[in-house]
């Protein structure tokens, strides 16, 4: 048997989701002509309301879903996350709520996560990078709020706190020009869910380029896929053999720079003596000694689950009225990986 979404019943009915779900729960400011007929379609195609749904929309529930993706390749953010879920959890239970922690990957099926977090019993809803529009209006049409973390793909659209990609992009940027470097490769990988931070970080490490009266050849530019290390070893190769003589790098996170380093190691060449290296961060654990010491433009995960914390402790209480997006700027730590040109 087909199981009929709110979906299936809004393309039906020619109308949108939340105009469905605010039809059927006797919601909102809809006409008795349309309501009517939403609910006729609904009941024709067979659509049977969700009781973990409508549980959720009538709770107070004192518990709040902290939702992570745990796909194998974001398993080196965890150091990344975990200030953030420490603060977060702190700002929550001092003020009476609870966390719950729920798991997705990226290609997961919105039907199935939203059934997972109905039956959850939570009232409201952390996501850390994970974005999934249909979903977060799914839950807010059921009255449960949700604070976007560190994922700008969703900042005007869901309320959020995230980190200054641009910023700290063109701080980094303007940090290596200040040492001497106008010879400058830029090292990335492709993020189809971060696409605000994968656009944002080149564009302010090109701005800070740009104002400086620097040229940017393209071809300094190298674009991999995150876990393939082949291609990323063939690509540096090339990038920093080329006749241009780069004398630095700026690398989308340090979690490739670390990867990038073993690679330029392996052909004798030394950081930072051959080459500076910078990227954003951190999202290695550099309380280890074997983690490779890298300049960041360190991410300050502690403030976001704080300010996340506190963003939805007000959203409860209802002190907002109006979408809000928070940015939080990165900080240079300089750890040796850079050095001025003389």
């Amino acid at each position: 048997m087909i199981n009929v979404t709110l979906k299936d019943v809004a393309k039906a009915a020619g109308v949108s989701v939340s105009t469905v779900s605010y039809a059927l729960r006797g919601k909102g400011n809809i006409s008795k002509d349309v309501r009517r007929r939403i609910i006729r379609i609904s009941q024709e195609i067979g659509y049977q309301k969700n009781i973990h749904a409508e549980a959720m929309a009538t709770s107070k529930s004192r518990n709040i879903a902290i939702l992570l993706q745990e796909d194998y390749e974001k398993v080196h953010e965890w150091s990344l996350i975990r200030n953030m879920f420490i603060q977060l959890e702190s700002v929550i239970t001092s003020a009476g709520y609870f966390p719950v922690l729920l798991t997705t990957s990226f290609n997961a099926k919105t039907k199935d996560l939203f059934e997972k977090i109905a039956s959850s019993g939570i009232g409201a809803l952390f996501s850390i990078h994970y974005g999934n529009v249909e979903l977060f209006n799914l839950l807010e049409d059921h009255k449960i709020p949700v604070v976007v973390i560190n994922n700008a793909d969703y900042e005007d659209k869901f309320f959020s706190v995230c980190s200054d990609d641009f910023h700290g992009a063109y701080q980094g940027a303007s940090y290596l020009l200040k040492l001497g470097h106008t010879k400058i490769g830029y090292i990335d990988y492709h993020r189809p869910d971060f696409k605000r931070c994968f656009s944002d970080r080149f564009i302010g490490f090109k701005t800070a380029i740009a104002e400086h009266d620097v040229v940017f050849n393209d071809q300094n530019r190298i674009t991999v896929s995150l876990q393939n290390k082949e291609e990323l070893r063939e690509k540096i190769i090339k990038l920093v053999t080329s006749p241009y003589k780069l004398t630095a790098l700026f690398v989308h996170d340090d979690f490739t720079a670390a990867k990038t380093i073993v690679i330029l190691e392996s052909m004798d060449l030394n950081i930072p003596g051959d080459l500076s290296i910078i990227a954003p961060g951190d999202t290695l654990d550099y309380n280890q000694e074997y983690i490779p010491r890298i300049t960041t433009m360190q991410i300050d995960t502690a403030l976001l689950g704080k300010l996340a914390g506190e963003m939805m402790i007000d959203i409860l209480s209802n002190k907002y009225d109006k979408l809000t997006s928070l940015k939080i700027r990165q900080q240079l730590v300089d750890r040796g990986s850079c050095v001025e040109l003389l």
